[in-house]
């Protein structure tokens, strides 16, 4: 969807070449005509692809960039050909790039210091003397080059980094950001601005540094050094402030002491950096801010906390609320944090170097309360299961005219609320279904406010963002007063089609894919013929009578049901005018006959079901309702439909980025598997990190595709939640034959691939549509050979009698199913990914295999599916800065795996991880010197392999290698963060304050003093006061604080507070003194001070004075401050004399101070 507002979008748009496939996720299918098969061809190994020659490393250069900075021009040096690697600055880049030097690395160290992501060290593992320098210097020498131990390339003994905010040869954007980084001229020097003439009149101290912006008002200086010395008997207390990093500040927060910057717009977005943590405000006429992210290979989870909410989502009237969205560079919405909570959730979906925008929306229909927020980033390797389904929740992709309601397991019909009975009467009398409903229509039901007349700069600017929010609202509502019911959006579902040029080769007859997946090695064992395996089959339909594939394979048309005309015919109606029906393909690869024409398929029989029309795919949860015998639109069902025929599996080639392991379809397709259906879903076409639905529902096999060199094709999706893998064919010719590595079956009756083809009616196509079907068919035919050909279960009754979804992921982990084809590398592939892996899951599917494996269960081998070898571990170890980045772990043996069966070795990379194990006991911790600031996800791989004489149960078995993911976060410090006003206070054991000072952090840095302090013990605090509440500190500030200290005889100079955003709670109102005191009192009358305060939270106020005489220092009680504020006492003669008077007010977390002078006369 493309989004037409006033506003654009100020980046360029990165065009991207996609190759379409089929798949859910985003994918699509491209047909291709099949070649003319030769008569009764023997099957063809897998090819094996010619040895790709080594590349030529790119040449190690330094060139030139011309520029223009502040009106003038400039060459700057540009370097290619540097190693592309993860550095403590972020990762380098091989290609062209403007390098800039850091200015507090100076020229004299020769050493980088700069932690973070957004400036990599330039590096190579070369010889500097390989170094081609393509430029000279009129009238000049050129830099000198050289580099310096670890490897990093210095210009004029400065190093060199790159800058992640170039995105490409031609930028050079990173001058003059922060004050610090500067672009190199030929000769060596930098463009940092010279020194500025000195004024005319002296300054009283110099400038440390030049200031590359001139500053807006002055702001107090932190206690400058040297510290003054105390006065006999107190002492100093003192110390370094700092920010843990990564850290950015909003740019327009509501201080009068912080310079604001407009980031109201996209064309003004502020840059937010990786795995930054976000301190922001909104508020006033500040109501929204947005923010630029480059997203990575991996999806980033995003968590927005609000402050002023207390966390209920029924209080609209005084909660402030916030949403969150995510939009690409074209300002298409891709997910959606909109409900009435205290935390949203978003996520930057992964896509190296693609722009997102960020936008944070004060929602003010139904109050102003303006908030601070905190913005957190996680990647999703890192991220809980419970933020990874409220980010898969957010997503964008629906239909906002449709919501999907369905009861729950447990819904009983009685004792339902308004809500719930006005949704249950949308669906009528079935288990729950799509509802047509308009966002009026949805807003009205969930009662949200009128907004026909609300203003906001995101409906204004971008109404169809604003829509989507306002959906998710309603719905967000809707569930929360529906217990009973699963109330959702109607994510969308797809499958793309794209015609594909015929191959002019037809004389080749490949079926790579059924090779790999040894499907005629089974069916040598098991029959050719067409056995009584049911697979259901959702897709776009049928063939129906004059279609090839209609008489070529297996379509139980009868027991079918088309979802979306809701009509017993079940035909696919949308490809009759082009060549490639996406359901006929689908299907004929699960039940193509072997009878000698055409092509071979799988021995099994397909149900259609009809759920897509149009490349989208809509009433599917009404497809599983009537697949699970549930009351569905259709008014009948499978069992009905079929005589009770089994359901051996199902298949679903399609899938959306929208989706919840809780959502109503994951429980149903749940139900489907508990009761003995084995359901194979296409993974998605999305690429590296992309995620997909249903296909990552709980007990659904997701299943990723596969190439002609047997690696995953260059589509298919990565992800945490892939199972298995299957041909799912690629636009190569690996073994060069003259026609690509796809996967052919049935086109259309009376297509070109006909006309033109000779008559063969089969098409190739790529996509993970294409791997899935072959996974169905797999379960289906495993199911049926274990339930109703071997019959363990008959010899061994404690077999069970059904083959699930439990006893399949038992035989998946013990390697009985598949073929972990990344276990080692190859040219093609050069890094080994033993075990399962995000890539295939547990590898290709195996049928010969896994007949051997069923085998070994009727033949005694295999006693229990509990017994299967295999070796059990954490997935995740998660190190903890509390617990010193260390934890533990074991691994523990399954069946007769272990001492006498196999042995047990493991690696791991030595400079992340330090390693001791004891047995089977493993104990891990980060090296103590490895301090680079960011996530770190590596692994701990454990090999087995078996021991000399082992009994197998099969030749060539092997066991499954496991990894074990390592995980921690280095907090670093933020650099480029400026906070010119600070409060810092002194705090007595009571809480009371004794001193307050102000302090300052410029560039992540900043120092402290409290002088004259009297011995005691104490606690100090520091905080912001972003919002302009006076609050300084506190949640939606940043706050810092000491543990207690104690100062007995000596002063205190190394105390280091690190600043972080505060959450809990809300925002606390620091009380106010409206009163003004009386300064005068006289011997022998009461003198009388009626101290008012005020405090906006309502908190009890506790006050307390201090009344000290300023000529010698003591105490003096003459006069006392009573619970209720009241001032008062009489002094005598020998009490004439100046007091200081310290009125506090306390609310137990912040105090007003009232200092005056008291007079006593005569």
């Amino acid at each position: 969807m493309r989004l037409k507002s006033s506003i654009n979008l100020a980046v360029s748009v990165i065009s991207t070449a996609v190759l379409v496939a089929c798949g859910g996720g985003g994918g699509g299918s491209t047909p291709a005509p099949y070649p003319t098969p030769a008569p009764t061809p023997a099957p063809t190994p897998a090819p094996t692809p010619e040895p790709t020659p080594e590349p030529t490393p790119a040449p190690l250069t330094a060139s030139l960039l011309s520029v223009t900075v502040d009106g003038s021009a400039y060459d700057v040096i540009q370097m290619s050909g540097v190693s592309a690697s993860a550095t403590p600055g972020g990762n380098a880049l091989a290609d062209l790039r403007t390098v800039y030097a850091y200015t507090p690395d100076g020229t004299v160290n020769g050493t980088g210091t700069y932690q973070g992501s957004s400036w990599p060290y330039v590096t190579t593992d070369r010889d500097i003397s390989e170094l081609v320098v393509d430029f000279v210097v009129a009238g000049g020498e050129v830099a000198t080059f050289t580099k310096n131990s670890e490897n990093q390339i210095l210009i004029d003994n400065q190093p060199a980094y790159q800058y992640t905010g170039d995105a490409s040869d031609t930028d050079a954007s990173g001058n003059g950001v922060g004050g610090i980084w500067y672009l190199f001229k030929p000769d060596g020097s930098t463009l940092e601005p010279s020194t500025p003439e000195p004024t005319p009149e002296p300054t009283p101290e110099p400038t440390p540094e030049p200031t590359p912006e001139p500053t807006p008002e002055p702001t107090p200086e932190p206690t400058p050094e040297p510290t003054p010395e105390p006065s006999p008997g107190t002492y100093n207390v003192a110390g370094a402030l700092g920010i843990n990093g990564p850290f950015a500040l909003d740019s327009d927060v509501n201080s009068p002491d912080i310079e604001n910057i407009s980031n109201n717009f996209t064309n003004r977005a502020q840059f937010l950096e990786a795995d930054t943590t976000l301190l922001g405000w909104v508020g006033n006429d500040d109501d929204v801010d947005l923010y630029q992210v480059i997203a990575g290979s991996s999806q980033i989870n995003l968590e927005l906390t609000m402050v002023n909410h207390d966390g209920n989502p029924n209080n609209t009237t005084s909660n402030v609320d916030l949403d969150m969205f995510v939009v690409d560079s074209q300002e298409n919405t891709d997910n959606v944090g909109g409900t009435y909570a205290k935390v949203e959730n978003a996520y930057i979906p992964a896509g190296e170097g693609e722009i997102f925008y960020v936008i944070i929306d004060h929602y003010r229909v139904d109050n102003s309360v303006p908030s601070s927020y905190v913005l957190t980033q996680t990647p999703q390797f890192a991220s809980t299961d419970e933020q990874k389904d409220a980010s898969s929740r957010a997503n964008a992709d629906f239909d906002l005219e449709k919501i999907l309601v369905a009861k729950r397991p447990a819904f009983s019909g009685f004792n339902l609320n308004q809500t719930e009975n006005e949704l249950t009467q949308e669906i009528g009398n079935v288990e729950g279904g799509l509802v047509d409903m308009t966002l009026n229509e949805l807003s009205a039901m969930a009662g949200l406010g009128n907004d026909e007349n609300y203003q906001s700069t995101l409906k204004e600017s971008l109404p169809e963002v604003y829509e989507k929010g306002r959906y998710m609202k309603a719905i967000s509502v809707l569930s929360e007063r529906s217990p009973n019911l699963f109330v959702e959006p109607s994510w969308n579902r797809y499958i793309q089609v794209e015609p594909f040029t015929q191959d002019p080769s037809y004389n080749t007859y490949q079926w790579w894919n059924f090779d790999v997946v040894n499907i005629p090695e089974a069916l040598d064992i098991i029959g050719q013929e067409t056995k009584p395996v049911n697979v259901a089959v959702l897709d776009s339909g049928s063939p129906y009578l004059p279609d090839p594939a209609f008489g070529g394979s297996i379509f139980d048309t009868e027991w079918g049901w088309d979802m979306e005309d809701n009509d017993a015919l079940a035909d696919d109606i949308e490809f009759e005018q082009g060549s490639f029906s996406h359901g006929t393909h689908v299907g004929s690869t699960i039940s193509m006959l072997n009878d000698g024409v055409d092509g071979n398929g799988m021995s099994a029989r397909v149900t259609p079901i009809r759920v897509c029309y149009q490349n989208g795919c809509g009433p599917t949860y009404s497809a599983y309702l009537y697949l699970n015998g549930d009351n569905n639109d259709s008014g009948t069902s499978f069992a009905q439909r079929s005589g009770g025929q089994p359901l051996h599996s199902m298949n679903m080639s399609y899938g959306g980025s929208g989706g919840s392991a809780t959502s109503a379809s994951c429980v149903k397709l749940g139900e489907l598997a508990d009761k003995g259906v084995l359901i194979a879903s296409s993974s998605g076409n999305g690429g590296v990190g992309s995620i997909g639905w249903p296909s990552a529902c709980p007990k659904v096999y997701a299943v990723g595709a596969t190439n002609g060199t047997d690696r995953r094709s260059s589509y298919s999706s990565t992800n945490e939640y892939v199972d298995f893998a299957a041909p799912g064919g690629e636009y190569s010719d690996w073994n060069s034959d003259g026609v690509d590595d796809l996967v052919y079956a049935y086109a259309y009756v009376d297509s070109y691939v006909q006309t033109s083809n000779n008559g063969n009616p089969l098409i190739g196509a790529q996509g993970t549509s294409m791997a899935s079907p072959h996974g169905a068919g797999f379960l289906g035919l495993i199911k049926y050979y274990y339930e109703d050909i071997v019959k363990p279960f008959e010899s061994n009754t404690s077999l069970p009698t059904s083959l699930t979804h439990i006893e399949v992921d038992k035989m998946l982990a013990a390697n009985l199913l598949t073929n972990d084809v990344n276990k080692t590398s190859r040219p093609n592939d050069s890094v080994a990914k033993p075990g399962w892996d995000e890539d295939l899951g547990y590898g290709i599917i195996d049928l010969q295999k896994a007949i051997n494996a069923i085998d070994s269960f009727n033949d005694g081998y295999f006693t229990s599916f509990n017994a299967l070898p295999y070796y059990e571990g954490p997935t995740n170890v998660v190190l903890t800065a509390e617990d010193s980045y260390q934890s533990q772990f074991s691994i523990e043996p399954k069946g007769a795996a272990g001492a006498g069966f196999n042995d047990v070795t493991y690696t791991y990379p030595t400079e992340l991880l330090e390693v001791n194990g004891n047995g089977l006991d493993f104990t891990v911790k980060k090296p103590d010197d490895y301090d680079f600031a960011g996530w770190v996800s590596t692994t701990i791989l454990f090999d087995f392999p078996l021991v000399e004489g082992a009994q197998l149960p099969f030749d060539n078995y092997e066991l499954l290698s496991v990894g074990v993911n390592v995980i921690f976060n280095v907090i670093g410090e933020a650099y480029e963060v400026n906070f010119p006003v600070l409060k810092a206070r002194l705090l007595d054991p009571n809480g009371v304050p004794v001193q307050e000072v102000i302090s300052s952090v410029t560039d992540g840095q900043g120092i402290f003093a409290f002088t004259g302090v009297e011995p005691g013990n104490y606690r100090m605090v520091i905080g912001s006061d972003i919002n302009g509440d006076n609050s300084w500190g506190g949640p939606g500030e940043m706050s810092g604080s000491s543990a207690n200290f104690e100062i007995s005889d000596s002063s205190i100079n190394d105390l280091v507070i690190n600043l972080t955003p505060e959450l809990e709670g809300i925002a606390n109102s620091a009380p106010e003194i409206t009163s003004s005191p009386f300064t005068d009192a006289y011997v022998n009358q009461l003198y009388f001070y009626g101290v008012n305060a005020t405090d906006d939270d309502g908190d009890t106020l506790t006050y307390s004075m201090e009344l000290t005489n300023k000529e010698d220092g003591s105490a003096a009680d003459f006069v006392s401050i009573a619970s209720n504020g009241r001032v008062q006492g009489t002094p005598r003669e020998d009490d004439i004399g100046e007091y200081s008077v310290r009125i506090i007010v306390s609310d137990g977390t912040d105090a007003a101070i009232q200092s005056f002078d008291l007079t006593v006369n005569e």
